[in-house]
C-alpha cells in the first residue's frame, strides 16, 4: 500500500509528500494496534420518553460524551468497570444510572427522561461540538467553539423565520454587513475581517462552495437548525484556505418523525413560509425535507426614486437522509437547490442623478450535493469520508450595460482517521478540492485550482492543561505550498472557570471575490498585476466562568493579514477599478464580555464589545481605520418564557461610531439603537408569533440619502449601508408542529 502511496505522491510538492507518507504510515500502524487485548467495553444506550425517542440527549460518563441520534441511541465505549452516565436534554429532568462495563463486551442500557415544564436551560458547555475536528463537550476543547443551541435558533426563528442574519447578528464578535444595499445581500464579518474569509460549512460540508458569496447561506431558512457553531479566528489549519477568518458550522436537527410548518407575514409586503417534515424509516435511518420560500415587494420609503428594499422571490428545497446504527456505523446524504431572484435599484419611474434609470438585478440559481460517512474501527476510533459538490450560477444586472453571469463551483472529498483515549484524541487526514470560476464578461479573474492537503489535529490532557495542536499543508496550484498552524491551551484555575489561549496563521488565495466587488460585479474591474496570496496570524484569550448565578466570558483578540487584496481606481477617470496587494498589514483588535443570568423562567443576558482595526490607504499607504467597525457595541436580551405555554423577548443593541469610506455625507455614522419585541403563545401543537423589529424606526435614509451625486469606483451608486434602511418592521407567524 505505501508503495501506490509513493507512486501517487509523485504527483504533489515535495511537502506534501512527506507529509502524505507520515499520515499513511500512522494510519497503517494505527490499524495494526486493535488486535490488543481489550481494555474497554461499549455501552448501546437507548434515550426515551413516554412520546418515543429523545434525539440529541447528552450521554456523558468523565471524561467521555456522545449524543443520541434521531432513534434516541447512543455509542460509548468506556474502561471497563463500574461507569455513571449522566443524560441531560433541554426540557427534560437530568438523570444519573450506573453501569458496569465489560471488557470487549456490548452493554445494552434503556433509560426513560421525563420532561419538566419549567426546566432551566442545560449550559451551552454541555454541548458536543465538531467544528473543531476532534468531537467534545465545548467546553472541554482547547479551540474556543461557540454555540447557539436549538433553543436560541428556536427563538431566533420565532423572530426572523427568512433567513439566519439574526441569529448571527446578534452573536458578539459577528456581524452581517450588507453588502449590497440596493439587493438586500450581505456578508458574515468575524472579529471584523471582510467576509470573504469565512468558511460557511453546513453539517460540516462545504456545501456553499470553496468561496464566500453574498447569496447562499444567509437567505437559507433557520427551521431546520439544530444548532449553530462558531470558531472565531485563523482556522485554515482545520479547513484550509478558505477560513483565513473562521468557521460557521449550520447543524441541522436530525430526523424525528416530527414535523413542522411555519408561516410569517411582515409589513412592507414581505411573505414567509417554510415547511420541515421528517419520517423515521427504521430504528436506525430516517429523512427529512425541507421546503421554504419568500416573495417581498420592491419599497422606496423615502420617495427618492431609489429603492430602500429590493423586490424579491427565492425558494429551496433540501432532502436528507441519516443512517446510524448501534455499532456507530453512520451515513448522511444531503441534497439542495435554491433559487433566488431580486431586483433594485431605481424604481417607479425613479433616475439616478446623471438622468439615467438604473436598474440592479441578481438572479441566482444553487445546487449541491453532500456526503458524510463514518466507520468504526475497534472501540477507539474510526474511519470518517466527507465529499460535496456544489454550484451557483449568477445572471447580474447593473443599470443598461450587458448581462455579467458568472458560476462558481466546487467539489471536494476528504479522509480521516480519529482515535481517542481518556486522555487525548487524535484526527489524521487526506483532503482534496477543486474550486472554479469562471466570468462570461470578464474572463481575467477566472481560475481552476485543484488543492491537496494533508492535516492533522490532536488534543492532550498534560496535567492540569489541555493542549490542542493542527497543522495542515495545502499544495495550491496559485498560493503554492503551504502550511498553516494552529496552537491552543486550556486550563482550569477552579472548578468553574476555564483559561483558553489559542493563535493561527490562515492563507487564502487572491481571488476577485472579495466584499467590494460583490456590491460591483467585474464589468469594471481591469486585470492588474499578478496578486500574492493573502496571509494571517491571529490570537485569541478566552475567560469563562461563574460567579453565582451569572455566567461570565471575556474574549481578547488581534489579528493581521498580510498582502490583504483591495479595491483601487484605475487612476484616468474612466471609474474602473483594479485589484491591487495592500502596501502593508491590515491589523484588527478588540475586546468582547459576555454576562448572562439564567433563573428560572427566564434568562438575562448582557454584552459589550470595543474593537478597531487600521489598514493602509489605498492611494497614499498612510494607516486609516477600517471603515465599517462599530468601535463600541452593548447589548441586552431579556426573555421570559414557559415551555409549551408562552415565550416573551426584548432585546435591543447599541451600535458605536463607525469610520465610512468614500461616503461624500459624512466621514462617520451616527450611534443608534436597534431594539426588538417578541411575544409568542403556545395554542395546543401552534405558536402564535408577534415580532416587532427596530422599535425606534431608525432608518440610514433619516440622516444622508443611500444615492451618491456620483457613482464612485466600479460605478456603484450607492454608499455603504451603516444603518437599517426598512426602519420599523413588524411581524406576525404561525408555527405549527406535529
Amino acid at each position: 500500500m505505501l508503495a501506490e502511496i509513493e507512486s501517487a505522491g509523485t504527483l504533489l510538492p515535495s511537502g506534501m509528500h512527506r507529509l502524505v507518507l507520515l499520515l499513511a504510515s500512522v494510519l497503517i500502524s494505527a490499524a495494526t494496534l486493535q488486535g490488543q487485548t481489550p481494555t474497554t467495553g461499549t455501552v448501546i444506550l437507548i434515550v426515551a420518553e413516554s412520546m418515543g425517542p429523545v434525539d440529541g440527549a447528552l450521554v456523558r460518563s468523565d471524561p467521555f460524551s456522545v449524543t443520541t441520534d434521531a432513534a434516541g441511541r447512543a455509542r460509548l465505549v468506556l474502561p471497563a468497570g463500574r461507569r455513571t452516565l449522566t443524560i441531560a436534554r433541554i426540557g427534560y429532568r437530568p438523570k444519573r444510572v450506573t453501569v458496569v462495563v465489560l471488557a470487549g463486551r456490548e452493554v445494552p442500557l434503556t433509560v426513560s427522561l421525563t420532561m419538566e415544564e419549567d426546566m432551566e436551560m442545560v449550559e451551552v458547555e454541555e454541548i458536543v461540538v465538531s467544528a473543531a475536528r476532534t468531537e467534545r463537550l465545548a467546553g472541554e476543547t482547547p479551540i474556543r467553539v461557540e454555540v447557539i443551541p436549538a433553543m436560541e435558533v428556536d427563538e431566533k426563528t420565532q423572530m426572523s423565520p427568512s433567513g439566519i442574519t439574526m441569529l448571527l447578528n446578534e452573536m458578539p464578535g459577528i456581524r452581517v454587513q450588507a453588502v449590497s444595499p440596493s439587493l438586500g445581500t450581505g456578508a458574515v464579518r468575524i472579529l471584523g475581517l471582510p467576509g470573504q474569509y469565512t468558511a460557511m460549512l453546513a453539517d460540516g460540508l462545504p456545501l456553499y462552495g470553496g468561496a464566500s458569496s453574498a447569496l447562499g447561506p444567509l437567505d437559507i431558512s433557520p427551521v431546520d437548525l439544530g444548532r449553530v457553531e462558531v470558531i472565531k479566528g485563523a482556522a485554515s489549519a482545520l479547513y484550509g484556505g478558505q477560513a483565513l477568518g473562521g468557521v460557521i458550522n449550520l447543524v441541522s436537527k436530525p430526523p424525528t418523525g416530527r414535523n413542522e410548518l411555519l408561516f410569517n407575514r411582515r409589513t412592507l409586503s414581505v411573505t414567509d413560509g417554510a415547511s420541515w417534515l421528517s419520517r423515521r424509516f427504521s430504528a436506525t435511518s430516517g429523512g427529512s425535507l425541507l421546503l421554504s420560500g419568500t416573495a417581498q415587494g420592491a419599497e422606496d420609503l423615502d420617495a427618492d426614486g431609489w429603492g430602500d428594499q429590493a423586490e424579491a422571490r427565492r425558494w429551496g428545497v433540501r432532502p436528507r437522509f441519516n443512517y446510524v446504527d448501534s455499532a456507530g456505523r453512520s451515513l448522511f446524504v444531503t441534497l439542495g437547490y435554491g433559487y433566488d431572484r431580486r431586483t433594485g435599484g431605481t424604481v417607479d419611474g425613479g433616475l439616478a442623478p446623471d438622468g439615467s434609470s438604473f436598474v440592479e438585478g441578481l438572479t441566482g440559481r444553487r445546487a449541491d450535493f453532500g456526503i458524510r460517512g463514518q466507520l468504526p474501527t475497534g472501540t477507539r476510533g474510526h474511519y470518517a469520508i466527507r465529499g460535496a459538490l456544489s454550484t451557483n450560477g449568477r445572471e447580474r444586472r447593473f443599470g443598461p450595460g450587458p448581462r455579467e453571469d458568472d458560476r462558481t463551483s466546487t467539489g471536494f472529498f476528504e479522509l480521516t482517521r480519529s482515535t481517542a483515549t481518556e486522555r487525548s484524541a487524535t484526527v489524521l487526514g487526506l483532503a482534496l478540492q477543486h474550486d472554479r470560476y469562471a466570468n462570461a464578461l470578464n474572463a481575467a479573474y477566472d481560475h481552476q485550482w485543484t488543492t491537496p492537503a494533508a492535516f492533522v489535529s490532536a488534543e492532550r490532557d498534560i496535567g492540569p492543561i489541555t493542549a490542542s495542536a493542527s497543522v495542515r499543508v495545502d499544495g495550491h496550484p496559485e498560493a503554492g505550498t503551504r502550511a498553516t498552524e494552529r496552537l491552543a491551551f486550556l486550563v482550569r484555575p477552579a472548578e468553574q472557570w476555564s483559561v483558553r489561549l489559542s493563535g493561527g496563521t490562515g492563507y487564502a488565495a487572491a481571488t476577485a471575490q472579495t466584499e467590494e466587488t460583490e456590491a460591483i460585479g467585474l464589468r469594471q474591474v481591469r486585470a492588474g498585476a499578478d496578486l500574492d496570496p493573502e496571509r494571517s496570524t491571529g490570537v485569541t484569550l478566552d475567560i469563562g466562568g461563574q460567579i453565582g448565578p451569572v455566567e461570565l466570558l471575556l474574549t481578547g483578540y488581534g489579528s493581521e493579514i498580510r498582502d490583504a487584496v483591495q479595491l483601487a481606481d484605475a487612476g484616468d477617470a474612466s471609474g474602473d477599478g483594479i485589484l491591487i496587494n495592500a502596501t502593508g498589514p491590515t491589523r484588527f483588535w478588540g475586546g468582547e464580555g459576555l454576562a448572562i443570568w439564567r433563573f428560572r423562567g427566564g434568562k438575562l443576558l448582557a454584552s459589550y464589545g470595543i474593537a478597531g482595526a487600521t489598514r493602509p490607504d489605498v492611494l497614499t499607504g498612510d494607516r486609516e481605520d477600517v471603515p465599517l467597525i462599530s468601535r463600541h457595541r452593548a447589548g441586552l436580551d431579556l426573555m421570559l418564557e414557559r415551555p409549551g405555554v408562552y415565550r416573551i423577548g426584548l432585546e435591543a443593541i447599541v451600535y458605536g461610531v463607525q469610520r465610512l469610506d468614500d461616503d461624500p455625507y459624512r466621514s462617520e455614522s451616527t450611534p443608534y439603537v436597534y431594539a426588538m419585541f417578541l411575544v409568542m403563545r403556545q395554542v395546543g401543537p401552534a405558536e402564535l408569533v408577534a415580532n416587532f423589529e427596530n422599535l425606534f424606526n431608525v432608518r440610514q435614509t433619516d440622516f444622508d440619502p443611500l444615492v451618491r451625486p456620483s457613482p464612485t469606483t466600479g460605478g456603484r451608486w450607492t454608499v455603504d449601508a451603516w444603518a437599517p434602511l426598512e426602519g420599523f418592521m413588524a411581524n406576525g407567524a404561525v408555527r405549527y408542529r406535529w
